[in-house]
């Protein structure tokens, strides 16, 4: 047989083993969706008929995609963030306690901060708070997000959450308190912020939405809580920081009528957003 017929066979041979594992591969996905949609349609199901919970089948997200990631404190991130929002330091600072010409700030090492500025440090001319506070913070290498702002008395106080390359970090809020025209605190107790730049954790399998469904429902039964409808998913990161280093893990903030929830998709864990 000539060389050219034989070459002509082999492609042709090879070509349709090429179609023949499209096929396969392209058929297991359908079936994987197939399984996951099943899935999902039992879940809904078995919330309503055995919990009386409501979910709309169109409000379920799409299934978790957000890595694991870790976060060591960095030193010099700190003394940056310091520096932007005090202005020229003064001293070495102590306990991680730092004094500049515009205040005092404190940080700590699983993230929170505040700080206390000095009155006419920190004027926001025409700007609104809110616009001040996203500014100010950005300058801080601290991408925020608006959540609240509330007049109380003759002061406004301006919560944020951070984000990290777009997505929400939930546990990392701050809340910043105008008066006068001029920013004066960052709020102690309640702004937290990620302590270094997320790395990437490793690959860890996450919880599909049919099983955390289920995990809920198991959660509102158990701990004699209410729920009748579930009306929303924010996927996001929730901050671990009882071990060294802190570590980014994806979850979903849950919206009911009976108030918010976490899920945490690679523990399974599920407890209220407070």
């Amino acid at each position: 047989m000539e060389w050219s017929k034989l070459k002509n066979i082999i492609i042709l041979m090879l070509a349709a083993v090429n179609v023949m594992l499209l096929v396969l591969v392209l058929s297991r996905q359908w079936e994987s969706r197939s399984y996951s949609e099943n899935a999902r349609e039992d879940a809904v199901a078995i919330l309503w008929e055995t919990g009386r919970i409501r979910v709309e089948r169109d409000a379920l997200p799409d299934e978790m995609d957000l890595p694991v990631l870790t976060v060591t404190r960095d030193p010099e991130l700190e003394l940056r963030q310091a520096e932007a929002l005090l202005g020229a330091l003064s001293g070495e600072p102590s306990s991680m306690r730092y004094e500049g010409e515009r205040g005092t700030a404190q940080f700590y090492a699983n993230g929170g901060f505040s700080a206390e500025l000095e009155a006419g440090a920190c004027p926001i001319g025409d700007k609104a708070p809110a616009a001040y506070a996203v500014d100010l913070l950005a300058g801080m290498e601290f991408e925020a997000q608006v959540l609240e702002v509330r007049e109380q008395g003759e002061s406004t106080f301006v919560t944020v959450r951070q984000l990290w390359q777009g997505e929400p970090v939930f546990d990392c809020t701050a809340t910043l308190v105008f008066e006068e025209g001029e920013l004066r605190r960052i709020q102690e107790d309640v702004s937290r912020r990620l302590v270094g730049e997320p790395q990437s954790g490793g690959v860890e399998r996450t919880y599909t939405v049919a099983t955390m469904l289920m995990r809920f429902m198991d959660y509102v039964i158990s701990n004699g809580r209410v729920c009748n409808e579930i009306d929303a998913f924010a996927p996001g990161y929730i901050l671990e920081s009882q071990s060294e280093p802190a570590r980014l893990v994806p979850a979903w903030r849950v919206e009911t009528d009976q108030g918010d929830y976490y899920w945490n998709a690679v523990t399974g864990e599920i407890r209220t957003a407070s």
